[in-house]
């Protein structure tokens, strides 16, 4: 499971759901929930989390799509299955793991050092509490 640490920058909720907007460095994540404790507020310090399957690639993207959660990264590490590939990635909220098909890293030619833009959609990705520290 990926982790970014993350503060709460704002919350929008209309009936059972939940809209958040987090601050993890240079990048605003939005996440939409169900269910949202009290004790999540605006300037809470939350981890950001989600599966290495959750992240979508994109090389050299261009015009706009429906996904709010954009991160430009750097490929830094690239093991290779016969099926799957496990990325580990560098942006500016720190590192963090892709995972995607071979067939789909031939297409897109990816390479250790190319740079990339994944992408998380908000209902992927999930909160946890966690301290200032």
């Amino acid at each position: 499971m990926n982790r970014i640490r993350a503060t709460v920058a704002g919350i929008e909720s209309s009936e059972n759901l939940h809209r958040l907007s987090l601050s993890a460095g240079d990048q605003i994540f939005t996440v939409i929930t169900l269910e949202l404790a009290d004790d999540y507020t605006v300037g809470a310090p939350v981890e950001i989390r989600f599966k290495p399957a959750h992240v979508a690639l994109a090389k050299e993207i261009s015009g706009e799509i429906s996904i709010a959660n954009r991160v430009q990264a750097t490929v830094l590490e690239m093991q290779s299955g016969k099926i799957l590939v496990d990325m580990l990635l560098e942006s500016s909220v720190g590192a963090f793991y892709a995972l995607t098909t071979v067939e789909a890293v031939k297409r897109m030619r990816l390479a250790v050092g190319d740079s990339v833009t994944a992408l998380m959609k908000a209902s992927d990705l999930y909160l946890a509490k966690t301290d200032v520290s």
